[in-house]
């Protein structure tokens, strides 16, 4: 990345493709690492290089439009899509394993069986993944090199013309706009089980962070360290919300093998009175049910976490902050 002062000065069409070119520089330099095992770190360099990438297309938008069809960004999408599912599933087996200790002996069968399931899914979307991605990246990366390394633009040479904006400027507005929209969906988030919100207002955070890293600013530290913190927590926020979803229809299909199993054993020639019996057992389901309180009780410490934090108004000296930053930047594009 060049030198942020310098950066800062440039037209704003320039310098978002300055920016641009080096989130896909992380992406490309991430991409054969990929076929390493030992390398456990790669999928995550990459996926990071590509939201990096994506949120500074979107921020720039207005700059770049012209430049990126919307085939080529569905492109992206769809290729950013396509390593999601795997990374997502690990997490969620990471931390039902680490609940082990937290779980009686009856319990553990439920953490085994969902735990296969969750590996089973993630081996699968994986295979998906290695698949297409060894086609599709390096055919999207020359696309967006092509596109994104030259522009055209007018040059007014008449005096009294209009004046071009920097990017200093461009950016200065586009922070404001980003804490606005972060703000707003903090301001809706109504409780542990609003997912909806507490999501949009996780994406927002990690956009605001984008938008700031590449200028590296000594100003604006404080406010990107403190981004981060919020994109992790309401990250994790996230996790459990989708985990509970997860244990919910885990605990329908568990119910619902054991009572077909116990069915066949009941109209077998010869029912077996023990099967019988232990077809009644909800191993599984009493393990997911203790599972499930482990993570309402992770969701309900994140939320009051993040309540006493950032919601009614607790956040306001993070806006303010943000609004010194952009002013800062704003002036320095003059």
């Amino acid at each position: 990345m060049e030198d942020p002062a310098d950066l800062l000065s440039r037209p704003p069409e320039e310098g978002a493709r300055l920016i641009a070119l080096s989130w896909l520089d992380q992406a490309a330099a991430a991409f054969p690492r990929l076929q390493d095992p030992a390398d456990t770190e790669a999928l995550h360099d990459f996926r990071v290089g590509l939201r990096r990438l994506r949120s500074c297309l979107r921020s720039y938008r207005a700059y770049l439009e012209e430049s990126l069809p919307k085939k080529l960004r569905r492109r992206l999408r769809d290729l950013a899509g396509s390593t999601g599912p795997g990374r997502d599933t690990e997490v969620q087996i990471e931390w039902l394993r680490g609940r082990s200790r937290h779980l009686s002996s009856y319990h553990r069968a439920g953490l085994s069986w969902i735990v296969g399931r969750l590996e089973e899914r993630m081996r699968a979307a994986n295979e998906e993944m290695s698949a297409s991605l060894p086609k599709e990246f390096p055919r999207i990366e020359k696309d967006l090199r092509d596109r994104l390394s030259t522009y055209h633009t007018e040059i007014h040479l008449a005096a009294g013309g209009p004046l071009s904006p920097t990017l200093a400027e461009v950016t200065a507005d586009i922070l404001r706009s980003q804490a606005t929209e972060l703000e707003s969906h903090l301001s809706r988030v109504d409780g542990p089980e609003d997912e909806d919100e507490a999501h949009e207002a996780r994406i927002s955070a990690k956009r605001l962070r984008y938008l700031l890293e590449p200028f590296d600013l000594p100003e604006a530290a404080a406010l990107v360290k403190r981004t981060k913190k919020l994109q992790d927590l309401l990250g994790e926020l996230h996790d459990a919300h989708v985990l509970e979803a997860e244990l919910s229809e885990s605990l329908q299909i568990a119910a619902s093998e054991r009572v077909r199993r116990l069915l066949e054993v009941s109209l077998s020639e010869v029912p077996d009175d023990a099967l019988i019996r232990a077809g009644r057992r909800r191993v599984r389901e009493a393990g997911l049910l203790a599972l499930a309180r482990l993570n309402r009780a992770r969701r309900n410490r994140l939320f009051t976490e993040l309540e006493a934090d950032w919601l009614e108004g607790r956040g306001a000296g993070f806006f303010e902050e943000a609004a010194a930053v952009a002013e800062k930047m704003g002036e320095a594009g003059n």
